[in-house]
């Protein structure tokens, strides 16, 4: 009986470790710039300011996965890429991008509660597995939003050249922050 339990142990431990360490497969997230401007315009929405869509951040969170994320947050990101494409299907009957405001929010937020776990348990997993879909899809679209050129200067305030440098300023009612540091 141990022997049964030690080697399912074992085994599932050894298909985890190599579910995170295999090449990602990029091709899935290649072919997918469009759900990824879709889940970046569902986080950042237009409003009277560009969306995240219209910076064009789904090209940016591509390259930033691709270039910049350890591969076992690239694997864990593209396998919930392809789990927003199925619950998507699956609940709604129709692709992420055809959904209303309101489910792909739905969506996104199962999708988030599902992949937290706080305390010990969550520093521990995270340091054993990465990070999840959710964290780096958040990370990756404010990193592109903001830095895009109508984030940076439609959506926040910009000075190209900024004045003598002020620590602490305070915003006025209704001033968006500030671009430049």
């Amino acid at each position: 009986m141990g022997l049964l339990i030690g080697g399912a142990l074992v085994g599932g431990a050894g298909w985890e470790w190599w579910r995170l360490h295999r090449q990602p497969p990029m091709e899935v997230l290649q072919g997918n710039l469009a759900l990824l401007d879709d889940l970046a315009e569902t986080i950042i929405p237009a409003t009277d300011t560009p969306g995240a869509k219209a910076a064009g951040v789904g090209a940016a969170i591509f390259t930033l996965v691709r270039d910049c994320a350890d591969k076992k947050t690239q694997n864990n990101f593209i396998e919930g890429l392809q789990d927003v494409i199925q619950k998507s299907k699956q609940l709604y009957g129709k692709p992420f991008g055809e959904c209303s405001q309101a489910q792909r929010e739905q969506l996104l937020d199962s999708i988030e509660s599902a992949g937290q776990a706080g305390g010990l348990v969550g520093k521990v997993r995270k340091r054993l597995t990465g990070d999840s879909f959710y964290t780096t899809l958040k990370k990756y679209t404010v990193l592109g939003y903001c830095t895009s050129k109508p984030g940076a200067t439609e959506a926040m305030r910009y000075d190209y050249i900024p004045g003598k440098y002020v620590g602490s300023l305070p915003l006025q009612p209704g001033q968006r922050s500030w671009s430049t540091r």
